[in-house]
């Protein structure tokens, strides 16, 4: 094989492409999820109360816990406690019992939230900025080596 490098850079090029149309696919539907709410949303940290099980022939979703004011007063201070089901439990995040999440809740109704990420995680709006880029990289690097 007289040009081994191509061929390597080549595999580097797909897997970067790859890597980058998967990801963003994933930030897409992440950011998608954050339209259900309707507004924008006041942010607020809480933790994953109960974690998505299977009961019979029933599912029960993910529950949240998190501290707002009153439905109807939303310059009130923070001081109910919340556990509802996001309007997002098909979050791409990993919903188990205990996990700190970062969510929005509606501030007219509290009681309508969804999950942002997890406290571990990136924002989607990053994901989706990191993602397009390894993109782009991987197919700079193919036409690159073509050339």
């Amino acid at each position: 094989m007289p040009q081994p490098w191509l061929t390597l850079s080549l595999l580097l090029a797909a897997f970067w492409t790859f890597v980058g149309a998967h990801g963003t696919r994933a930030a897409l539907r992440a950011r998608r999820s954050l339209d259900r709410l309707g507004v924008r949303g006041v942010r607020t940290r809480g933790e994953v109360a109960n974690s998505p099980r299977r009961v019979g022939t029933s599912y029960h979703p993910p529950q949240v816990r998190y501290q707002a004011p009153p439905p109807g007063n939303p310059s009130a201070p923070a001081t109910r406690t919340y556990r509802q089901v996001p309007l997002n439990p098909d979050s791409p995040n990993a919903l188990y019992r205990g996990t700190p999440v970062i969510l929005r809740y509606d501030p007219e109704d509290p009681r309508r939230t969804v999950v942002v990420r997890t406290a571990k995680s990136y924002s989607p709006n990053a994901n989706l900025a990191w993602c397009v880029l390894s993109m782009a990289f991987g197919v700079a690097l193919g036409v690159f080596s073509l050339l």
